[in-house]
């Protein structure tokens, strides 16, 4: 989670949604699971310290992002210091998530802010994580990231009421490759930018729900914010490390690493959230992370 995880650093913006009758009847059991499965992890942080939780809740494969480079998560948290009664307190929760029609995978984002022994919030940023359904029926994450960033205006709790993301249609037989190699859907993002410039790229595969969230900002939750940051960022060629396709066929993530071209190069990681919908796969989250220029 923040930046105690380069991956949940990497956790907060204020994501204060209404819940429309539509994005309630998306709720299904696999995503009231997801919800609880992330509610119990960060009250097991908030109990017991983060590297106990973190490695409680996170899979054998799970993933994270050490200085914008994806890294096994457990030998991540796995070297970090046993926590003490002077760490800083994380705390967090979802403001929206989701689950495919199977229900083995789900996502879920929201809010963090880090606390001080006396109470004083000193940190804040939104966090961005994967789940899976085990054999066991619990959920345990694949995959944690996301960003810091300025204080937000009202309150960085997390919501009361979540946002659940319109379901997405199950992808017809053109898909099939998709699901056997999620990261074509980077490789085409890639070849899209390319040819038509990033603000086109994207609007052409962004759901209409999609979150971006990048470091020192925000997160950007409508049409007209999304762009907005587009038009500032530079063409950038992906290189994907990662990802899976749920068996139901219309959720995917993707991550790996990414380059930006022009006289201001930059590198970093990046995470993407896709969900299939009825004009095909479109971009339903992204985040990214520069690399630091020290490295």
């Amino acid at each position: 989670m923040l930046h105690v995880s380069a991956s949940r650093r990497t956790l907060v913006g204020l994501l204060a949604f209404g819940l429309t009758a539509a994005s309630a009847r998306a709720q299904s059991p696999a995503t009231k699971a997801v919800v609880a499965a992330e509610r119990a992890f960060a009250a097991q942080a908030l109990a017991e310290g983060t590297k106990p939780a973190f490695l409680a809740f996170m899979t054998d494969s799970a993933v994270v992002f050490s200085r914008a480079e994806p890294a096994l998560a457990r030998g991540v948290w796995g070297g970090r210091p046993a926590p003490t009664p002077t760490d800083p307190t994380l705390h967090w929760g979802p403001a929206c998530a989701g689950a495919a029609a199977s229900g083995e995978l789900g996502y879920s984002t929201g809010p963090w802010f880090l606390t001080q022994p006396d109470g004083q919030r000193v940190a804040y940023g939104q966090f961005f994580t994967i789940w899976a359904r085990q054999p066991d029926g619990r959920y345990r994450w694949l995959l944690d990231n996301g960003i810091s960033h300025p204080a937000p205006v009202g309150s960085p709790e997390p919501p009361a009421t979540l946002l659940y993301p319109a379901a997405g249609q199950a992808p017809k037989r053109g898909s099939a490759a998709v699901l056997t190699r999620p990261a074509q859907l980077d490789e085409q993002l890639t070849a899209a930018v390319a040819a038509q410039g990033l603000a086109a790229a994207y609007a052409a595969r962004l759901h209409p729900q999609a979150r971006l969230l990048r470091e020192n900002v925000l997160p950007l939750l409508t049409p007209a914010a999304i762009q907005q940051q587009l038009g500032t960022e530079a063409p950038r060629q992906l290189q994907p490390a990662g990802g899976r396709v749920a068996r139901s066929g219309e959720l995917a993530y993707t991550y790996g690493t990414f380059q930006t071209s022009g006289g201001a190069a930059a590198r970093g990681s990046y995470v993407h959230l896709w969900q299939h919908g009825p004009g095909g796969w479109q971009l339903l989250a992204e985040v990214l992370n520069e690399a630091p220029q020290n490295k």
